[in-house]
């Protein structure tokens, strides 16, 4: 574990990150209250009991201990950490002491200029929109630089009103942005997204809804702010890596920044203050459509998705054909929410018609199919063990993915709140299943056998759970959940967007698509099985859990330190596609796998 934590950034600051959201998370709480930090339920809010508002503190926290202690500090990580520490401060005092708005405002411009001026970066060009050649800034950069900051801040500000909204639009916008840092080799950036994307984690784990913890201002700003100094550096374009547009970056934050400034024009027309605070935002609407809050999440995040997806697959395309994109997927967006208002549609959740068993034969399956749990848990668990003790010793790059996969989902579950969290607690259990079933398919050595036998289970297991949904009812497992639907879209993001873009081959693409898939069937069934009783959710995870430390001991008995599997940053992708597609190339010959420098250790 020492080795995996001093040389792989990963484990380094994306674990450092979450652990300390989680664990200073219950003693926030506490304190919010004695300070009262506390979000009162309101006409605006759509919670019915005080909640603490102090979880930015904990995002914070998260976000810079990491960085400082595992970044080199140069220039521009100085000046992006003056201003976390002066956007921190702006919030915190806006949650307890609930400045002016004014004042608010002016901690987000010295926050934005601490960056700017200390870093020496900015905006110089912002593209060519309208395909009349390139807009430039001139000495105007800092300025626009400093005023397109504050917007982001401010969007990412308005858009916290749903319980895991804000957090997992900006996971989203992580992940993307983290992608481009990635290709274009800006460390720093790459770092920092590491960092907020573990220490968001943390805070959706007490975010998700039903949420008994709330960002605030402290949260929502840093948010913005570390979002937009990520951007602002990548469109430097100092031609290290891949180029990016002013577009394609802020093209993947495009949903908040739409809705702010449609909603500011909106009360700019009716001649109403548009800094104040009203029902109009994209998520109000939806929830005055009759959307219930938990599908009104995952609506919102599978259209942050779209704009992200949309900026990827036309980064090849002009600057004016990605702007028109942007702005035409936006307009389909609000525009198709502002129609359904116009043409008076309410979103109505229906209960599917029960079944009759009437029919003998209908009412017999029905009987069996009722006492068929046990014996569909049984077949289940020992089909998995099945591949699981056939497995030959495990190389220990694929121990240290066993070992990221259990202490991210050990540290996220909730062990002592499963019955009011439930949603967290299915889709770690996904999670887990997943990282299972990929590495018994990943790992070098693994039966030929495996992949088929477990496509052939997993259809078994969703053929099992049609027949209950069919004649007992359990139409509820198929409902998803805001934390389900990000991990599940981060996976296939990886499988879509990640092995292309890297060059890791089509196997292993394959491999990521074919075992969500299997893992969605799995899901289902421990969702039938749990039924209700969710003191059965930390027994399922803890057997996943389980399985995956013994690959864990398998790796450590392995004594041969082979190079292709030796623990390093950049081989950590490749040693995964290599044993899916025996034919990518390595990292020495696939020039745009680019590893990145290794963390600072601290000894």
């Amino acid at each position: 574990m020492g080795e995996l934590l001093q040389h792989n950034y990963l484990a380094s600051i994306f674990f450092p990150a979450l652990l300390l959201s989680l664990w200073l998370t219950p003693i926030v709480i506490r304190h919010s209250f004695r300070l009262n930090a506390v979000d009162y339920p309101n006409d605006r809010n759509v919670h019915d009991k005080p909640i603490s508002r102090m979880g930015g503190a904990t995002m914070v926290v998260g976000l810079v201990l990491p960085l400082v202690f595992f970044t080199p500090m140069d220039r521009t990580m100085v000046a992006f950490l003056v201003g976390v520490f002066i956007i921190a401060a702006t919030g915190f005092l806006d949650d307890v002491y609930h400045i002016p708005p004014v004042a608010k405002f002016a901690g987000e411009i010295v926050a934005a200029g601490a960056f700017v001026f200390l870093s020496g970066i900015s905006i110089q060009e912002f593209g060519d929109l309208f395909g009349i050649g390139e807009i430039s800034s001139g000495r105007l950069g800092p300025l626009l630089t400093i005023f397109c900051m504050v917007g982001v801040m401010n969007a990412l500000n308005l858009s916290d009103g749903l319980d895991g909204l804000a957090g997992g639009i900006s996971a989203i916008a992580c992940i993307f942005l983290g992608l481009f840092a990635y290709l274009s080799a800006e460390w720093g950036v790459f770092w920092i997204l590491l960092a907020l994307l573990g220490s968001l984690f943390g805070f959706l784990r007490y975010n998700t809804y039903p949420a008994n913890l709330f960002m605030g201002d402290t949260g929502s700003l840093l948010l913005g702010y570390t979002l937009s100094v990520s951007a602002v550096i990548l469109v430097r374009n100092d031609h290290t890596g891949m180029h990016l547009t002013p577009t394609m970056v802020a093209g993947v934050l495009a949903l908040p920044i739409t809705d702010t400034l449609l909603v500011m024009f909106r009360r700019f027309r009716h001649g109403e203050n548009p800094f104040l605070p009203d029902r109009t935002h994209l998520h109000h609407r939806l929830l005055a459509l009759g959307f219930p809050h938990a599908v009104v999440v995952p609506i919102l995040y599978l259209s942050a998705g779209a704009f992200g997806l949309q900026v990827w697959f036309l980064r090849e395309a002009p600057d004016w054909v990605q702007f028109a994109a942007v702005v035409l997927l936006a307009a389909l967006i609000h525009g198709g929410v502002y129609t359904l208002q116009r043409v008076g549609y309410r979103w109505k959740g229906r209960e599917a018609p029960g079944l009759s068993h009437e029919d003998l034969v209908h009412s017999w399956i029905a009987r069996v199919m009722g006492k068929s749990v046990r014996l569909a848990a049984g077949a289940i668990l020992i089909g998995i063990v099945i591949p699981l003790v056939a497995l030959p010793v495990v190389p220990r790059v694929f121990s240290g993915i066993a070992i990221a996969a259990i202490v991210f989902v050990a540290a996220l579950f909730p062990w002592r709140a499963q019955r009011s969290r439930p949603s967290v607690a299915y889709a770690l259990m996904w999670f887990a299943c997943l990282s299972l079933l990929a590495l018994l398919q990943a790992i070098p050595g693994s039966p030929d056998w495996v992949p088929g036998y477990l496509a052939v289970l997993s259809a078994i297991v969703l053929l099992w759970v049609l027949l209950k949904m069919k004649y007992c009812g359990h139409r509820e497992i198929i409902q998803i959940s805001s934390f389900e639907l990000l991990l599940l879209s981060i996976v296939l993001f990886a499988a879509l967007v990640m092995v292309p873009a890297l060059h890791m081959g089509d196997g292993l693409r394959n491999m990521l698509f074919a075992v969500s898939l299997e893992s969605v069937a799995f899901l289902l069934a421990m969702k039938i099985l749990i039924h209700r009783q969710q003191r059965r959710n930390s027994m399922v995870v803890a057997g996943f859990l389980l399985a995956l430390a013994l690959i864990v001991a398998k790796g450590f008995l392995f004594s041969e330190k082979t190079a292709q599997f030796a623990l390093a940053p950049a081989v950590f992708p490749v040693a995964i596609a290599a044993s899916a597609n025996p034919s990518v190339d390595s990292p020495e010959s696939s020039p745009e796998m680019i590893p990145p420098p290794p963390p600072r250790s601290v000894h």
